[in-house]
């Protein structure tokens, strides 16, 4: 299944995808599937490439939130550090592209996930 968008909230471990298709390969064009408590963190497992790639720029950060926009090749992220207010990053080509690549095992795990949620739906 391919996603259009994704996006993992750490502090209340909630991810939000979007498919890009439905299960008949028609435009997707429901609710997103939200995903929680173990898939959840069977998703946040597979974060690390990223977050090395960010703190490798931004040391001693906290990753709040990510999310990821396949269709535009956009990456947006909240970053907390001790003592600041959390803030919001924008990456756009050729940086975004770099996140993305490092997102592939993480996909490896979202898409099933994304893909047995809506055959449920479907009943």
């Amino acid at each position: 299944m391919k996603l259009a968008s994704f996006k993992l909230r750490f502090h209340d471990e909630h991810v939000r995808a979007v498919p890009l298709t439905d299960l008949d390969g028609c435009p997707f064009g429901g609710p997103g599937v939200d995903l929680r408590r173990d898939d959840a963190r069977a998703i946040f497992a597979e974060v690390d490439p990223i977050r090395a790639w960010l703190e490798a720029r931004e040391p001693n950060i906290a990753l709040r939130t990510l999310s990821i926009d396949l269709q535009k090749q956009r990456v947006l992220c909240t970053l907390e550090q001790p003592g600041d207010r959390p803030r919001v990053l924008r990456f756009d080509p050729p940086s975004a592209n770099e996140l993305i690549d490092a997102a592939e095992p993480l996909l490896r795990v979202l898409d099933p996930l994304v893909e047995k949620t809506l055959t449920r739906r479907r009943g």
